[in-house]
């Protein structure tokens, strides 16, 4: 009895190894995505605040007419649920401000637009965005 109750908990084991291994796979799998999408987060909000710091623009007292004095006209702007978008070319707000060339070298913003999101006639928001092609 003890020979056959061995064999049922090793035949048991081998056959939950390979669902143990797809178990702990996918495991692996998800806690790597979330660490990127961690960095990729942290490093999209590092480059936010350098962009509004370079312009000198503050979330919720710089206003549209200020904005527009400082920067010029946005390449586009757009209304959508109540709210205001702007956006600024990022290789062209960098001839105008130095301290945004180093940015737009970097691979994570050579593509990127800078996005403005107006509440009512403040500044609510500003974000990099990646160009439509």
């Amino acid at each position: 009895m003890k020979l056959k109750f061995s064999a049922l908990f090793v035949a048991f084991v081998v056959t939950a190894v390979p669902a143990q291994a797809d178990w702990l796979n996918a495991v692996k799998d998800g806690v790597g995505s979330t660490l990127k999408e961690t960095k990729d987060s942290a490093k999209t909000a590092a480059l936010n605040t350098s962009v509004r710091t370079a312009l000198g623009l503050t979330e919720g007292k710089s206003t549209q007419a200020a904005i527009a004095e400082k920067l010029g006209e946005p390449a586009s702007k757009t209304e959508k649920e109540g709210k205001t978008f702007w956006v600024y070319d990022m290789t062209v707000l960098s001839a105008s401000y130095p301290t945004l060339t180093q940015l737009v070298k970097t691979r994570d913003a050579a593509q990127k637009s800078v996005q403005l999101s107006f509440k009512a006639d403040v500044l609510e928001k500003l974000e990099l965005i990646t160009q439509a092609k």
